[in-house]
């Protein structure tokens, strides 16, 4: 009872008033999905395809949280920063940046001293966190899903092949799969590692500013971006990347892993560290 308290109190503070919360993912949604949209009429215009492509949902999502091929550092090819899915990302981290830290240096320190729970008002943060992102990105879906309802596109579970090669320009000497259901590509996996990032990042705020936790994620967002390896953990929130969608891409078994690891270590540091937490300390 305690804790549904203290997370009925953080819903409502740390995320119902936050309404960049549910505007920005609106906006980059919407955005993306008209911005795909002209893609497609002019590569229809072009004769790109062998028949004239209508989006569907699959390919609205994929445009969204697709992320970039893997890049090869070359000369005559710059490298091009995925503005769209960095922002996706970093979005929800920089507005569930300061809850937790304002809301200890005001009336959730008055909270926390009456309870007597420490590890209750962490894990009340941490679900507070959990469903902040969830929401968040279950707005792109909703938005995509109704945009995609308005152009009477396709709802196919399949990733149509030639339009990932226009859009995120894969080489191809990387295979694409002929069937990629979006379902596992893109619902389960991304977001677990937004809400594992989210959930690190408010661990750090602990040891750091929480400003200086925000630089330090979206540092291993941009690194991400730029190196594919294990240990850049934004590799596995990147579609275009893995195994099932290119032949050399990152183990999507692999990324499952290490977002659950994630998560279960943030919210486990969080206990010991918060228990030897100084809460007076506003500096």
């Amino acid at each position: 009872m305690k804790y549904i308290k203290l997370l009925w109190f953080d819903m409502r503070n740390g995320m119902i008033k936050k309404p960049m919360l549910f505007i920005i993912p609106t906006m980059v949604a919407f955005t993306a999905c008209v911005d795909l949209t002209n893609r497609i009429s002019s590569l229809n215009e072009f004769g790109y395809f062998d028949f004239k492509l209508t989006g569907g949902f699959s390919d609205y999502m994929m445009y969204i949280y697709g992320g970039m091929d893997k890049y090869v550092p070359d000369l005559g090819d710059p490298f091009v920063f995925p503005v769209r899915w960095t922002v996706v990302f970093l979005a929800v981290s920089f507005i569930t940046l300061n809850y937790p830290y304002t809301d200890m240096q005001s009336f959730g320190q008055q909270i926390l001293v009456r309870t007597k729970g420490r590890s209750v008002w962490w894990l009340s943060k941490c679900g507070w966190n959990i469903l902040s992102s969830l929401v968040y990105h279950c707005l792109f879906f909703c938005v995509s899903f109704l945009f995609c309802i308005s152009v009477q596109g396709s709802f196919s579970s399949e990733i149509n092949k030639d339009l990932t090669y226009a859009v995120f320009q894969v080489s191809r000497e990387s295979i694409l799969s002929s069937d990629v259901p979006w379902p596992s590509v893109m619902l389960i996996l991304p977001i677990l590692i937004s809400i594992g990032i989210n959930l690190f990042q408010m661990v750090l705020s602990l040891f750091i500013k929480p400003i200086f936790s925000f630089f330090s994620v979206a540092l291993l967002i941009i690194s991400s971006s730029y190196l594919i390896s294990p240990y850049l953990i934004g590799n596995y929130a990147m579609p275009v990347r893995y195994d099932m969608v290119v032949n050399d891409g990152v183990d999507i078994k692999v990324g499952l892993v290490a977002a659950i690891a994630l998560i279960v270590i943030s919210v486990v540091t969080g206990v010991i560290r918060f228990h030897k937490y100084d809460i007076l300390n506003k500096d």
